[in-house]
């Protein structure tokens, strides 16, 4: 691709090229820039920066990781929760807080067996993790996440409707080249992007016809453009790992909806056997007597949210092939069967049947495995190219670690950059590669742990969830991303 400049004009080399400004590439574009290094930046797709995307849950380890990347971040992200999910008290001064007869009651989602008996049960409110791990959690929408983290960026750090189409390593650089001007792009593992009607889809469409073309060179690039990483499958095709450049179906999907109206008998019900007055449970039957095993592994999720309506989610461990091409009408029922198959109580099947499949979603999870059985650990990092988020190690949202993970990627990554742009710059290749290879060796088996856990932790007991919560949230801030203590 040719440069739309003039190419006898001398071209800006960044220190730093950072793809994709979702929170990961922002959070680490803001610790490179803490940390002196001010010649980044930022490149997304967007055409605009949209209010798209959904809840997020950062927990303590993705909080701790943020806190050390910029006290700011923490700060302005902690503002952006969620009413209920923010600190009781400022950041600062958490774990002092108010006199306990003036908080609000702490809140627990409960999981229960298909008999009403609580198996398992988390706090949802900042205050109860804080205590427990010394640092919080809070519910913050995407958007919100993304905005507040933009905000302390000098705005020309961060530019949008760049996408990337190409990356070439050359002479002690790399180039990205990019189009502008195609309108927005759709992302087919995005389910905000799936739930558009095909006229939207249409409409968003990648058109390259009229689009402007340009090109970006800088020493080093850090791949943070999500699921459906360009770099990440140009890479791979690449290296003849073409069977990995792509997100993986990982067995599992969700069926959505929320239920408008629901008859008083039937909340009655569910209110006396199984909610019991909580805001949010999951149900499941992990019994051994199932016909069908793997059904152990559905999740039914109730969120009441007044006393006629009722959100859920169903995760189940369905085919591929057993909703690709479905109508919503077969998806409902693929839905309602599923559950009758995992033997849960009439009263389940009943409440999901009154979904109107107009409103109904469909959510598939896919994931970037960490390893595999035959090729051991894949590659994040080629010559002066890496990944990080989840352009690197996408996973479901079983355990809500996908962004909390990436944070701890963008305090690792950044905290090896920040040490080696001083003492060797970023002219050698041999340093580079040093220094990205420290980071995957550091990051790589615990995310690989953390992916494990994502897919087993369905059927764990309450023992077996705090003994891996302890591991996961313990750790301190700077210790393990300096000395590598991940295990």
């Amino acid at each position: 691709m040719q440069d739309d400049n003039d190419s006898m004009a001398p071209r800006h080399i960044y220190d730093v090229l950072i793809v994709g400004a979702g929170p990961v590439g922002l959070a680490t574009a803001i610790a490179l820039h803490k940390r002196g290094i001010h010649n980044i930046l930022v490149i997304d797709q967007t055409h605009e920066f949209r209010n798209v995307g959904q809840g997020l849950d950062l927990l303590p380890n993705g909080l701790r990781a943020i806190k050390y990347i910029a006290s700011e971040a923490y700060e302005n992200i902690t503002k952006a929760a969620f009413k209920g999910n923010q600190p009781l008290e400022s950041p600062s001064q958490a774990g002092d807080g108010p006199d306990k007869s003036t908080r609000p009651p702490k809140s627990r989602w409960r999981q229960i067996n298909v008999q009403g008996e609580t198996t398992r049960s988390i706090p949802t409110d900042f205050q109860s993790w804080f205590e427990r791990y010394g640092e919080g959690r809070i519910n913050v929408s995407w958007f919100n996440l993304q905005t507040a983290l933009r905000s302390l960026l000098p705005p020309d750090l961060v530019q949008a409707n760049h996408r990337c189409v190409h990356v070439e390593e050359e002479a002690e650089r790399v180039r990205i080249d990019v189009t502008s001007d195609v309108g927005h792009s759709t992302n087919p593992f995005a389910h905000w992007e799936m739930m558009q009607s095909k006229a939207e889809t249409a409409t968003l469409a990648q058109d390259h016809r009229g689009a402007d073309h340009k090109s970006f060179y800088a020493k080093l690039v850090i791949a943070a453009d999500g699921i459906n990483s360009t770099i990440r499958q140009i890479l791979y095709n690449q290296q003849g790992l073409k069977r990995w450049a792509k997100p993986q179906y990982s067995g599992f999907a969700a069926i959505s909806s929320t239920i408008q109206g629901v008859p008083s008998s039937i909340m009655e019900d569910l209110a006396t056997q199984y909610i019991k007055g909580d805001f949010i449970i999951t149900v499941h039957n992990n019994s051994d007597e199932l016909d069908f095993p793997e059904l152990k592994r559905l999740r039914l999720i109730l969120i009441r949210l007044s006393n006629n309506t009722v959100a859920y989610l169903l995760y189940a461990p369905f085919k591929l092939d057993a909703w690709q091409h479905k109508s919503l009408t077969q998806i409902l029922r693929l839905g309602i069967d599923t559950l009758l198959n995992a033997e849960f109580p009439p009263i389940f099947r009943t409440l999901v049947g009154l979904s109107n499949p107009e409103k109904l979603s469909l959510r598939p999870f896919f994931i970037h495995p960490v390893n595999t059985q035959n090729n051991g650990h894949l590659p994040w990092c080629h010559g002066r190219v890496t990944l990080v988020g989840d352009a690197a190690h996408a996973m479901p949202p079983f355990m809500a670690q996908g962004v909390n993970q990436g944070f701890e990627d963008a305090a690792v990554i950044s905290t090896l950059i920040a040490q080696m742009i001083p003492a060797h710059g970023l002219e050698q290749d041999t340093t580079i590669t040093t220094t990205l290879e420290k980071y995957e060796h550091l990051r790589q088996p615990f995310v690989s742990q953390v992916q494990t856990a994502t897919m087993d932790c369905h059927q764990w007991t309450q023992a077996q969830w705090d003994t891996f919560n302890e591991k996961l949230h313990r750790r301190a801030y700077p210790s393990f991303v300096t000395l590598g203590e991940l295990n």
